[in-house]
């Protein structure tokens, strides 16, 4: 007999189970925990903790203190083994943990709480550590991980995505000792090129770790050390410019980087000196692009005036020197090139790009091809007027003022002849005069007595040098009265009130064009002009002639000028004592009164009196008939100091 179900029995069973799909379906599971930061506040800070050490000791603690701080650098890329770098508001300092992966527990921005006591503090080198003892396996005693079943004992977890703010500094700001373990930024960085084709380390591990020079377009160099463990060990360096961050170390007294990875190098910038837009960029600034290795030059121009003389040979075939208003250069065009046309005094605008900026023999020059060289001098018969300079302030200033004409007054030369080193003696000390020795003067022979030198100094390796350009750099005077126009600043009057006056002299034997004149005024220490006045503008004159002078005054002078002289007005006539003023010629400074750039407080101090330059009247010494760039040297002798308030009773005359 079959039986069948009935079909209220179906229905039942049916509903029964949809009920128990229901409920199941409906059924709340219990959901994770949500994360508590621990409520723990740090009584000593990182700072403190670091104090607590000596280099080269080992220091236990005994304190029940915790320290907190962010990880800034943790093991994930493989460059920081068995280590966490942890920064406060106040320091960093490595953690020594024996444990791998730790970037799983303690990642970069998880905020960590760190219980202190029974640990110990070491340092490797001078770059101070925490761990949990001591190991004496070694050669020497090092400081040892915290154990692996300590770890949670003493470091407790706080929040994650914490940002460290890396510090933007200079290289040479970096305190070995308060910096170290901390993240820092440095810009305007590059690698050398003569590793931009390397990698970042050694992947085939026939090295552990690799040293790399960073370098700066104007800063100092620093080292950047990669371990061949970590993952980015391959990676080719990228060979631009731009901003790294890293963790700052030290090693003894040597400055390290560590990056935590490759993407902490953004080096996507134009290399020192290889931008540029074609423009004429100044000497000083296109020197300060090298860096300690050759670099390839951008799209830039620079222009000078020619201070080598090609006649007289004493300059090897194919270079030329140039000089701006700042700084000088020896451009080497290749032997063959056809620089002899340049003459002394042409003005030159030169197309550097692709050319070599590279130190030769301790001095800086520019390697070209003969293809660069100007078809013709933009001018000619340009004056460069020399810095007078004891020998010993050459020294001090070199390389500053390398390929920059300079005059050395009673000056003694070694007997002989001028052919190769002579020993050049002043009362301060003495460099090397060099003439090569197919220099047309080459045989003639040096003077017994004491003469003023005139030439272009720079470094020859470590040796301080001369070199003059012909004979005529050889003369007598202590007083030189020069050959062409050489307008100079003769007297200058701060007195009461709106009384300020100016005195030019045309110290020359021609006259000088006027056009070629600028006056520049710098206020309250500024090193950018407030005022300028081209002469022949202001002026309404053509030229000075020669031994003549012309006198400008602020437009709020009163003073009774004596009979037959006018002032004419101009606003850089409106300074105080402070203040300082510079005559430019053809834009080269050739005179200044003050130093630009330079806050003396309330006065120039001239000939020994501090307040000289306020409420008095200051007239050159007739016996300086040239223009002198150099406040320091200008200010000690060559001017008189009139003590009494707005006297004007020379001005206008010599």
């Amino acid at each position: 007999m079959k039986y069948y179900r009935s079909s209220f029995s179906l229905a039942t069973s049916l509903l029964a189970a949809i009920c128990i799909i229901t409920f199941a379906c409906n059924k709340k599971f219990d959901e994770p925990p949500v994360y508590k930061a621990p409520d723990i506040t740090p009584d000593l800070t990182i700072s403190e903790l670091k104090a607590m050490h000596s280099y080269g000791r080992f220091e236990q603690i005994t304190e029940d203190k915790t320290i907190g701080g962010i990880v800034i650098a943790d093991d994930r890329s493989g460059q920081f083994y068995k280590t966490i770098v942890i920064q406060d508001e106040t320091a960093g300092i490595s953690i020594k943990l024996d444990a791998y992966d730790l970037y799983t527990s303690y990642p970069v921005g998880r905020k960590v709480y760190i219980k202190v006591k029974g640990l110990f503090l070491g340092d490797n080198n001078k770059l101070i550590e925490l761990g949990g003892g001591i190991d004496n396996s070694g050669f020497s005693p090092r400081l040892d991980d915290i154990p692996s079943a300590l770890i949670d004992e003493h470091l407790i977890k706080g929040t994650v995505d914490n940002v460290v703010t890396p510090k933007l500094i200079q290289v040479e700001e970096l305190d070995n000792y308060a910096d170290q373990n901390t993240l820092i930024q440095l810009d305007n960085y590059e690698f050398a090129g003569t590793d931009t084709a390397k990698t970042f380390a050694k992947p085939d591990l026939s090295s552990s770790a690799v040293n790399f020079t960073l370098q700066s377009c104007s800063g100092k160099p620093i080292v950047l050390r990669n371990s061949s463990y970590a993952d980015f060990a391959g990676y080719n360096v990228p060979n631009g410019n731009g901003t790294i961050t890293a963790v700052f170390t030290v090693f003894g007294s040597t400055q390290q980087l560590y990056v935590r990875d490759s993407a902490d190098v953004k080096f996507y910038n134009n290399r020192c000196g290889a931008g540029g837009t074609g423009e004429v960029i100044d000497l000083k600034t296109l020197k300060s692009f090298y860096n300690g290795t050759s670099l390839t030059l951008g799209a830039y121009k620079i222009s000078g005036v020619v201070i080598s003389d090609p006649t007289s040979k004493n300059i090897a075939a194919g270079n030329i020197v140039v000089q701006d208003k700042d700084a000088g250069i020896k451009l080497y065009f290749g032997s063959s090139a056809t620089t002899s046309k340049f003459n002394t005094g042409d003005s030159l605008v030169i197309d550097v790009a692709g050319g070599v900026l590279q130190e030769y023999n301790g001095a800086m020059e520019i390697s070209l091809s003969a293809s660069d060289l100007p078809a013709a001098a933009l001018a000619t018969g340009k004056t460069v007027l020399p810095k007078e300079l004891t020998v010993q302030q050459v020294k001090e200033q070199l390389p500053g003022i390398e390929y920059t004409l300079v005059t050395v007054k009673d000056a003694t030369s070694e007997p002989g002849t001028f052919s190769g080193n002579k020993k050049l003696t002043d009362a301060t000390g003495s460099l090397t005069l060099y003439t090569l020795t197919g220099a047309s003067f080459a045989g003639n022979a040096t003077p017994a007595e004491a003469k003023t030198y005139t030439g272009y100094c720079l470094m020859f390796n470590s040796t301080a040098e001369m070199i003059i350009r012909n004979i005529n750099d050889v003369t007598d005077g202590s007083v030189v009265t020069p050959s062409d126009d050489n307008i100079i600043i003769s007297e200058y009057v701060e007195g009461s009130s709106g009384n300020k006056y100016l005195e030019l002299y045309n110290a020359g034997t021609n006259a000088a064009d006027l056009s070629k004149y600028t006056l520049k005024l710098y206020t309250n220490g500024s090193s950018s002009a407030s005022s300028t006045a081209v002469l022949n503008v202001v002026t309404g004159l053509p030229a000075l002639p020669a031994k003549s002078i012309v006198v400008l005054k602020y437009s709020g002078a009163s003073l009774t000028l004596p009979a037959g002289i006018n002032a004419y007005n101009s606003a850089v006539c409106n300074f105080n004592g402070n203040d300082a003023v510079t005559l430019e010629k053809n834009g080269i400074i050739t005179d200044v009164f003050g130093s630009a750039g330079t806050d003396p407080g309330t006065s120039w101090t001239i000939s020994g009196d501090i307040s000289a330059a306020k409420d008095k009247t200051v007239r050159r010494k007739s016996t300086y008939n040239v223009g002198n760039p150099d406040w320091s040297s200008s200010a000690v002798s060559e001017w008189d100091v009139v003590l009494a308030t707005d006297d004007v009773t020379n001005l206008g005359t010599r």
